[in-house]
């Protein structure tokens, strides 16, 4: 862009405004502006949720970007107003240095001095055994069999300038690109939303921030068919349709009327060995009044439908409201008991339990959850992943509206050779699931634990067992041995309560310091005595044989273990509540992206154009070659000069054949 603006002096009566605007100083800045601008936009994943963004950056940072308009770069109003400063800029540049273009693609140099002619970048001087008129002849013959178009001067002292000019096209190189600079700034302006500011500006649109239906949406956020361009997105559940999408703006959300309807009648998606998805594509009919039948198509990544000015991407994939069914255990009950709950992802529950009424919202379903398996695992068994089969996401809000999300999985999982049910708690999204392993017994299911679970729960049902099994020694007085049934009560109430560190701490500040040792071992070996007589009761319940009345094999001892460890967590686990997944119809949606981009064409066209300059400019040579002639009698004096507008390796050598011809 410097070279044009460098080609004429600057007219002194140009005003400074006009100046500034064609400078080269200015067009680099904007330049680089964009440059930045789209660094950004392509970093900084754009128009995705705000608490998406708040999670990642934090409060204050996603303050700042948002003031910034960073999570819309190439809708920003400042990106706009770039782009428009860039193409007054350009203009004002072309405008004023077309002429000179022009002048210079025609002007052959014919009248220069001989004295400018021996300042050119390559000259020689010599003369010759020839009259003037046949080295004219046999100079046009040279120069036309190089390629030269050629101008000829007869000068008043009878010299004669042959004036040579090949590569006059190189000049349109730079008209070209700065053309199609101009082109592409009105497609992005095109393609742009100056449209939905001005409205904006004038009180006609206002963004809905709400999570509302389609009929409670404010009329201020609707935009009609007739709307000249945007993109925005749409999710379909499979089997339905829809004629609208939603545009993220500002701190919310505009819906799009379409002038078409589009209906999905399958999506499939297929995954690598990894658990990443390899391809996903959805089978769409498009019906639009102009359209006898229903334009069908199958589109996926990087395929899209395109229909007038419309195009259809695959971008995107979901959960469509898969129907879920569960039994719903109380962790603190002394029975067994639980209720069913049937319902769908996306909708919300209420449910009323002895400890509060709660909201249950299910958000999400996966029906694959492939993982990496350990090392050993993977060689024995020769696969690097596994799939540990249907999950469920969902929240569980009380009254105060605290709220834990869950991810609870269908099917035990294999971990260090044993089974496990895995539940995942967490309060916020910033923070990992933390895990509850609930073991399987030998028929995979959960009821042995929460058979145990009951037990424990019950203070009268346990105090008879253990009374039972461990019946009052002969030599013990009775109010000893009740002393001792109380503690193992108290104990196991509070080992439900606040797990082991619970009776830590219950020590650490009732006992003194020189006996916590004692008699946190002393309380460590009564829990453990009472709780294992309780898991004694429940396997003879199951008809386990045992080796004798107090040992059992090693696979019941660590099924033993293994429940303790998920029993003391459960104070963690929020809500005394354990949601089983009992059964499922997975409905999936697939996520569309559709764009109205008239201006896409114009920016091809400008793209094109520039490379059309980039090549002329670089690859079309505008090369000069002048050869003055003056009569000396029978001999003639001969200057040749010659110039190329590109100082490249070959050009001496060219210029050297050029001598050695015309001398021939």
């Amino acid at each position: 862009m410097s070279e044009n603006k460098n080609m004429s002096k600057p007219n002194r009566k140009t005003p400074i405004w006009l100046e500034f605007l064609g400078s080269m100083n200015l067009a680099i800045t904007l330049l680089v502006m964009l440059s930045i601008a789209s660094v950004i936009g392509t970093v900084l994943q754009q128009n995705q949720v705000i608490q998406d963004y708040i999670i990642k950056f934090g409060p204050f940072w996603h303050e700042v970007y948002s003031q910034l308009d960073l999570y819309s770069v190439y809708g920003a109003s400042w990106f706009m107003l770039v782009l428009l400063f860039l193409l007054v800029s350009t203009g004002v540049c072309v405008s004023r240095n077309t002429p000179v273009f022009i002048k210079d693609m025609k002007q052959f140099s014919e009248k220069l001095s001989l004295n400018a002619l021996k300042h050119q970048p390559n000259h020689v001087s010599f003369t010759l055994d020839q009259t003037t008129e046949n080295l004219q002849q046999h100079a046009i013959k040279t120069l036309k069999s190089h390629g030269f178009r050629y101008r000829t001067h007869q000068k008043e002292d009878g010299s004669i300038t042959l004036a040579g000019l090949k590569g006059h096209w190189n000049r349109l190189g730079y008209f070209f690109s700065h053309i199609s600079i101009i082109i592409i700034c009105i497609g992005a302006l095109m393609d742009g939303n100056l449209y939905l500011k001005f409205s904006e500006w004038t009180g006609n649109l206002a963004p809905e921030t709400r999570n509302v239906s389609l009929n409670d949406v404010d009329p201020k956020a609707w935009l009609s068919a007739d709307n000249y361009s945007y993109r925005g997105n749409v999710n379909i559940t499979e089997g339905r349709d829809a004629d609208v999408l939603f545009l993220p703006y500002g701190d919310g959300y505009l819906v799009q009327q379409l002038p078409f309807r589009i209906e999905v009648t399958d999506f499939r998606l297929d995954y690598y060995d990894n658990g990443m998805p390899k391809s996903y594509e959805s089978d769409i009919l498009l019906y639009a009044d102009d359209l006898e039948e229903p334009l069908a198509k199958t589109i996926e990544v990087n395929h899209p439908l395109y229909y007038k000015d419309y195009a259809i991407y695959q971008s995107s994939y979901g959960d469509g409201g898969s129907k879920v069914n569960f039994n719903v255990h109380a962790l603190a009950s002394p029975n067994i008991s639980n209720s069913v709950v049937e319902s769908a992802i996306n909708k919300n529950e209420s449910l009323t339990t002895p400890v509060g009424q709660f909201r249950i919202e299910f958000t999400d379903f996966k029906l694959y959850n492939i993982v990496p398996r350990d090392k050993e695992e993977a060689e024995l068994t020769g696969r690097k992943m596994q799939n540990n089969g249907p999950s469920v996401l969902f929240k569980v809000r009380n009254e105060q509206g605290k709220a834990w999300e869950y991810e609870n999985f269908m099917i035990p999982n294999k971990q260090e050779d044993r089974w496990f049910f895995m539940s995942g708690v967490r309060t916020s999204v910033a923070e990992p699931f933390r895990y509850l392993f609930i073991p399987a017994d030998a028929n995979r299911s959960k009821d042995r634990f929460f058979k145990f679970l009951a037990l424990l729960n019950n203070p009268q049902a346990r105090e008879t067992v253990l009374s039972n099994m461990v019946p009052k020694p002969e030599n013990m007085e009775e109010s000893t041995y009740q002393t001792q049934l109380r503690l193992f009560g108290q104990l196991i109430n509070l080992f439900r309560q606040t797990g082991f560190d619970g009776i830590a701490r219950f020590v650490e500040t009732n006992v003194p310091q020189d006996q916590q040792e004692q008699v946190m071992a002393f309380y460590y070996d009564q829990l453990a005595s009472s709780l294992q007589t309780l898991y004694l009761h429940i396997l003879d319940e199951e008809g386990i044989i045992r080796d004798d009345a107090d040992n059992i094999n090693q696979e019941h001892q660590l099924w033993f273990e293994d429940a303790l460890t998920a029993i003391a967590s459960l104070h963690r686990y929020g809500p005394p509540l354990f949601f089983e997944l009992t059964s499922f119809e997975q409905i999936q949606s697939t996520g569309l992206q559709i764009t109205k981009s008239p201006g896409k064409d114009v920016v091809y066209f400008g793209s094109a154009m520039l490379i059309m300059g980039v090549f002329f400019m670089f690859y079309v040579r505008q090369r000069r070659v002048w050869i003055h002639l003056k009569s000396a009698g029978d001999k003639t004096e001969v200057t040749i000069a010659g110039k190329d507008n590109k100082k490249l390796p070959e050009t001496e050598e060219e210029f050297q054949k050029f001598v050695t011809q015309l001398k021939s």
